[in-house]
């Protein structure tokens, strides 16, 4: 008994040339990357924890009882820096995070001092109680769990496996 088996040179030639060409120019798969991207930290925001599921330190007491909105959420007052995460899809990468400065405090944390010698005002009203310095405790809001990183590595196999079906 004998098996032949024949492979059409130009159906392997067209795959390989789609690949290559999704490989050349991925900046479709970086966009959606960065959609992801954002839809992830939505969610992170929402569940309020750091990328490895470790809730987020909660607010102070006195911050809290200041807060007019979402008193029980942390990191928003009026959803500015949730609603600053942004990407830029190129050819070679995509960018993401956000470009307010107050969103390394948050998630690297550190001390602020007022600009002047005037104490910083802790909550609302004239009787808040003020301050020389805050500490602002980390709460790691930008970054990839492993799951989050499997997922992005399923939209670049993707495109790839779509690539090869032409």
């Amino acid at each position: 008994m004998t098996v032949n088996i024949e492979i059409n040179q130009d159906t392997i030639s067209t795959a390989l040339a789609q690949a290559v060409a999704v490989l050349a120019n991925p900046k479709a798969m970086f966009a959606e990357i960065g959609e992801t991207l954002i839809e992830i930290h939505q969610i992170r925001f929402a569940q309020q924890q750091a990328p490895d599921g470790t809730p987020w330190q909660p607010l102070a007491d006195w911050y809290k009882a200041s807060k007019k909105r979402n008193a029980d959420k942390i990191l928003t007052a009026d959803g500015h820096l949730r609603g600053t995460l942004r990407y830029q899809a190129s050819q070679k990468e995509v960018v993401f995070g956000s470009d307010r400065p107050y969103a390394a405090i948050h998630q690297f944390g550190g001390t602020i001092k007022p600009k002047g010698n005037y104490p910083l005002k802790l909550g609302a009203g004239e009787k808040a109680p003020r301050a020389m310095q805050v500490e602002i405790p980390a709460r790691p809001w930008l970054g990839l769990s492993a799951a989050d990183e499997q997922q992005l590595v399923e939209i670049a196999r993707s495109h790839l496996k779509n690539a090869f079906k032409g």
